[in-house]
């Protein structure tokens, strides 16, 4: 039996093929949102919704009887790798990390807009200083970090159309027009009007890589001339890492 961490689009992806191929596997998201999206491919039965810690990873392998886990959770879900490794580690079963390739930059002679940061903090200290309306695309749970700018900085952000998230953006002192409700990822065509019709000075995001549309996003801030923060990602010891669903099918092979 295979688990299959799946916080992504590649993730669901990727459990759809599975499936098709007569696979035995489960799947967890961490979200009624995750979980509204696999009911609507019509995979509801394999999806169980709700984060699990190593102790729960380890007695839901035990109670299910999976073999292989393979995290396909969003870049910067960490803990929930970790999480994941240890309970493999623990119960001796196989762990596959499915992560796509970081953003390459664009050949420009723009690319000093572009602005690594370490972590979160340091992105939201960056972007501070370099404009004063900031377009923050990092998630909901990044929030409360750039909040506490409210009061030197204009503050617009993009997140998931889930009402809880959109009453939180409000609790914390986002005005509702300054809140940007939408399901990803975008083009860069959106993201160039977006930067031009809410006066953006300067974009916050994460490196989801290809499926996010990352590229997408610095090159709407490359051609519109205003800087983007770029958080990368955390570091990870992955004892086995694959950059592809197709790479991924390889490695689980043809057996049941």
């Amino acid at each position: 039996m295979i688990l299959v961490m799946s916080g992504t689009a590649d993730g669901r992806e990727l459990v759809q093929e599975l499936n098709r191929r007569g696979k035995k596997l489960l799947t967890t998201v961490a979200t009624a949102y995750g979980s509204a999206l696999y009911e609507d491919m019509g995979l509801g039965e394999l999806c169980v919704e709700g984060k699990l810690d190593k102790n729960g990873l380890v007695k839901f392998i035990e109670e299910n009887g999976i073999d292989t886990i393979i995290d396909a959770t969003h870049p910067y879900a960490k803990d929930a790798s970790k999480n994941a490794m240890a309970a493999c580690q623990v119960k001796g079963i196989r762990y596959i990390r499915l992560e796509r390739n970081s953003t390459q930059l664009p050949q420009s002679p723009r690319t000093h807009l572009v602005k690594m940061a370490k972590d979160l903090e340091e992105a939201v200290e960056l972007s501070s200083s370099l404009g004063n309306r900031i377009l923050v695309t990092t998630g909901y749970n990044s929030l409360p970090s750039f909040t506490r700018l409210r009061h030197k900085n204009d503050l617009v952000v993009r997140i998931l159309p889930v009402p809880e998230h959109i009453q939180g953006c409000i609790k914390l002192g986002i005005p509702p027009w300054n809140i940007h409700a939408l399901q990803g990822p975008f083009s860069r065509e959106f993201n160039r009007a977006t930067i031009r019709e809410f006066s953006i000075d300067v974009v916050v995001t994460k490196d989801g890589g290809k499926e996010a549309k990352t590229l997408e996003k610095i090159e709407a801030c490359l051609e519109e001339g205003i800087p983007i923060v770029v958080i990368q990602r955390p570091s990870l010891d992955y004892p086995l890492v694959c950059s592809s669903i197709q790479e991924v099918l390889e490695v689980v092979g043809d057996g049941l």
